[in-house]
């Protein structure tokens, strides 16, 4: 079992926004990061969210797809975009997702918006993984 994740305010979700207009409240939090906008079906129904990060490492831009299956009772999957990690990076699912916490970590008050922000860490350190002989900085958990 994995720890808990700790992370700002400002990226969760109470319970009444949790429970009451959500998509709402999901699309205020994700306006922190102005480069994701949340994808949609004709119908109306929130697949993904798309968008790209800069890291301050390098000053390097990413496109990220953010797959929302089962969404919010399930971790959003994290997808590059328009570019492929070394094939040797760590801390990916089996379908190459990106792993930003464990599986088991995920809340449903947890919001793309952290999802996001937990992405431009995984980020920071990817590319001081490919600097430093590929050893991956910081706290690690097993998967």
């Amino acid at each position: 079992m994995g720890r808990e994740i700790e992370a700002d305010r400002d990226l969760l979700l109470t319970a009444s926004e949790a429970q009451f207009n959500r998509w709402r409240h999901e699309a205020e939090k994700l306006r922190m990061f102005p480069a994701f906008a949340l994808l949609g079906t004709r119908d109306g129904q929130i697949t993904a969210a798309e968008g790209a990060l800069d890291t301050q490492v390098s000053g390097n831009t990413y496109g990220i797809r953010i797959v929302l299956d089962n969404y919010p009772y399930s971790l959003p999957r994290i997808f590059p975009k328009g570019w492929t990690p070394n094939p040797a990076t760590p801390h990916r699912f089996t379908d190459g997702s990106l792993c930003i916490m464990r599986t088991s970590q995920w809340r449903t008050h947890f919001t793309i918006a952290l999802a996001v922000a937990k992405t431009a860490i995984w980020l920071g350190k990817y590319e001081i993984w490919r600097r430093n002989g590929h050893v991956w900085p910081g706290l690690q958990q097993r998967h």
